[in-house]
């Protein structure tokens, strides 16, 4: 008996050949675009760097002014230091833009005049500081008056706006080729897909008809073979094979003509794999027993040659109509590759597991990552923070200097706030977001807010509408989240309302028993496509409305989530760009409660008494900002940058009353120092720190941290800790 083949092998070939050569010409197409877009998104890099670095050489100028201003309002070297900073860095970035002007760069005429105004700034910066030290502050301040200063810094800053915009021209084609060269890129990448699917079904198409076809010519073979498709071995009821195919004599070596008359135990020869005993020969078990059999696991044929190969086979009688057994037939498969895929399928099973693994390594990773992070930005914030503060409230603070002091210590809190959007979106993620409701009334809540943010209002010259009309104005939520919540809405509509605008603040009860908060405004407004998107994260508009206002994206889905916690609902509504925006809150409102004891009134600041301080801080600005102002309160302050130095201040048995700790230092932490200080001492100690998150606030308590305080400090709060100290060790 013979298998008859299709003796055609041209077909397939072709077809591979012509998918082959559709594959290729798509690899080529998309190389082609993919250089051509990865050439213009270097451009587009290089002529963004040209911004930054001109925007960074003005910066530097700004720094070389904020040190000459602070030196001349307190007449201290430690103020220069912005200066002598800047004064060491601003000739290299003066240097650089000679570079900028090569190829399509910057025009060279422009960046002369450039280096001109900047050198005639820092002449005119050098001889102010010059006055303010050898002829006082008055002679400083009347060259400042003169209007010199100001109109090179002006002429600076119009410069260098043009120099930008300028470049923002070519930034701006460059970003439109780059868009374009990803929308050609992807429409050939479609194109080669469909195209390759096409050729990929007609591939299949022509393949189905040729197996169609050997199918035909294999149903001409025996009834025992119609419905085989692996190796097949038949023999008569001696157990002598009768016929072999072809894919059964690769299996075993042998030759339909070398094995045809010989008895299958020879031919199929079979041990157990493990334990290499025969194992009985599946034709002479189905013509022992009349059945179907199967081989157990862990079998291997030896082959004429002697190698081994992993099988899987069945055996099934063969009977006539009448039912009597003619012979058997024997189909077996080469086992390898599906033991190459259990390996695989365990490997793929251990990678899953290490991926998982790494995957929460990962996350711890991140939160470890936030909370230095947290602790890097909040950390300069301090010293700043705390100096702006003091010089804010200093009524011999020139008038001309207040708004500039103001400016930036709002910028500073906003820098805070954005760092706290960042810990709130994680703790938001995890669950772990903490809430302490209690009934506050939203109308203070909200006067408060239209407060803190009056400055902003009057320098924008907005005209500010508030009607608190809700008769039911209390709600049981938290007070601090829920101001949160108003600041961030009021901040975005004070923000992105034009000079003049308008915002109307009104509150009201519905029928349902709740009150709302509408803020509605005059400014940009919003298309319906970014309103889908408003209370995602890091959602802040198009390109330019990142450029123009800045900021995450947080704010507004931290207050959807605080919003829902509270069991309340948040929503915006525009009617377009240009239309202005409505953001409304709803809230169940509650019942006043009712006060029978007389309420608390403010009380007045505690009395002060000298203590004998310790801080510990390896922030070198933070240390000088504190130091001078809690010595300015009489207290006797003692400084240390380690853990090491800590610890002797302690041995050398010097008595503190109060200890002020960071918690990253350079040899340690401040918990560690805690624990130890802790053996042997009951002293009150504050945390000072940036790490905020709620796992750390609880680590510095159990490590023995009576108080936290998060960076950038609140000096006010640090006060009052420090005189209810006082108080205690006194009484």
């Amino acid at each position: 008996m013979r298998v008859v083949h299709s003796a055609g092998t041209k077909g397939p070939r072709g077809i591979f050949i012509i998918v082959a050569l559709v594959l290729i010409a798509s690899i080529i197409a998309a190389y082609l675009f993919g250089a051509a877009l990865v050439s213009s998104q270097k451009t587009l890099i290089r002529e963004q760097a040209v911004i930054d670095h001109l925007q960074r050489t003005l910066s530097i100028v700004k720094d070389l002014e904020t040190g000459q201003r602070g030196f001349v309002l307190t007449g201290q070297p430690s103020y220069l230091q912005p200066y002598d900073s800047a004064t060491r860095i601003i000739q290299q970035y003066l240097d650089e833009l000679n570079d900028l002007t090569v190829g399509d760069g910057l025009p060279p005429a422009d960046v002369a005049r450039f280096k001109q105004l900047t050198q005639s700034k820092i002449t005119e910066l050098h001889e102010t500081i010059r006055l303010r030290r050898d002829k006082g502050f008055d002679a400083a301040l009347a060259q400042m008056q003169t209007g010199t200063g100001k109109q090179l810094m002006d002429d600076l800053r119009s410069l260098t706006t043009q120099m930008v915009d300028a470049e923002t021209v070519k930034l701006n084609a460059t970003e439109e080729k780059t868009v374009q060269l990803n929308t050609d890129r992807t429409a050939i990448f479609v194109l080669t897909v469909v195209i390759n699917l096409i050729f990929l079904y007609w591939a299949f198409t022509r393949i189905r008809h040729e197996m169609i076809d050997r199918e035909r010519q294999r149903q001409l073979l025996q009834v025992t073979l119609a419905s085989i498709g692996d190796g097949v071995i038949v023999t008569d009821t001696d157990a002598k094979i009768t016929f072999i195919n072809t894919i059964a004599e690769h299996l075993t070596g042998w030759s339909a003509a070398e094995a045809v008359g010989r008895s299958c135990i020879e031919v199929f020869d079979i041990v157990n794999e493990t334990t290499r005993e025969l194992v009985e020969n599946p034709i002479a078990k189905v013509l022992r027993l009349g059945t179907i059999v199967g081989l157990a696991n862990h079998t291997v044929l030896i082959r004429k040659d002697r190698s081994e190969l992993p099988i899987d086979d069945s055996g099934a009688p063969i009977r006539d109509l009448d039912g009597t057994i003619r012979g058997a037939v024997l189909v077996f498969r080469d086992f390898t590759d599906h033991k190459q895929a259990a390996a695989e399928l365990q490997k793929a099973t251990e990678m899953a597991e290490a991926a998982r693994e790494e995957a929460e390594a990962a996350n711890v990773a991140k939160d470890n990552f936030l909370a230095t992070l947290s602790h890097e930005l909040r950390t300069p914030l301090t010293p700043v923070s705390v100096t702006l503060s003091t010089w804010e409230s200093n009524p011999d603070l020139p008038e001309s200097f207040r708004p500039d002091v103001q400016m930036l210590r709002r910028n500073v809190d906003l820098e805070a706030r954005l760092i706290d959007d960042l810990l709130d979106l994680t703790r938001i993620v995890r669950g772990k977001l903490v809430l302490n409701p209690e009934v506050a009334d939203l109308h203070e809540l909200v006067n408060s807010i239209t407060e803190m943010d009056r400055s902003e209002v009057n320098a924008k010259q907005l005209k500010l509408t508030v009607k608190l009309d809700a008769p039911r104005h209390h709600v049981y939520a938290d007070p601090a989240r829920l101001q949160q919540v108003f600041w961030n809405i009021f901040r975005n509509a004070t923000k992105f309302t034009p000079i003049g605008g308008s915002i109307d603040v009104h509150t009201a009860n519905d029928a349902q028993g709740n009150v709302t908060l509408t803020v509605r405004d005059s400014g940009i407004g919003m298309t319906r496509d970014f309103m889908d998107r408003l209370f995602k994260p890091f959602e802040q508009g198009d390109a330019e409305m990142v450029r123009r206002y800045g900021g995450l994206g947080l704010g507004l889905a931290i207050s959807k989530a605080l919003i829902e916690s509270l069991g309340g609902s948040i929503s915006a509504q525009s009617d377009g760009p240009g239309q202005g925006s409505l953001f409304t809150v709803t809230l169940k409102s509650v019942d006043i409660p009712s006060r029978t004891t007389t309420p608390p009134t403010r009380s007045r600041p505690l009395p002060s008494h000298p203590l004998r301080i310790l801080l510990v801080e390896d922030h070198e600005d933070t240390v000088q900002v504190l130091a001078r102002l809690l010595r300015a309160l009489n207290h006797q302050v003692f400084t240390a940058g380690t853990v090491t130095d800590a610890l002797k201040h302690f041995k050398n048995e010097d008595s503190f009353d109060l200890l002020i700790s960071d918690i990253g230092l350079p040899d340690g932490t401040g918990m560690d120092l805690m624990r130890q200080v802790r053996q042997s001492s009951k002293i009150p100690a504050v945390a000072l720190t940036g790490f905020g998150m709620e796992d750390d606030i609880a680590a510095c308590k159990q490590a023995g941290f009576n108080d936290h305080l998060t960076k950038p400090l609140n000096f006010v709060k640090l006060q009052t800790l420090i005189e209810q100290i006082g108080n205690s060790r006194n009484n």
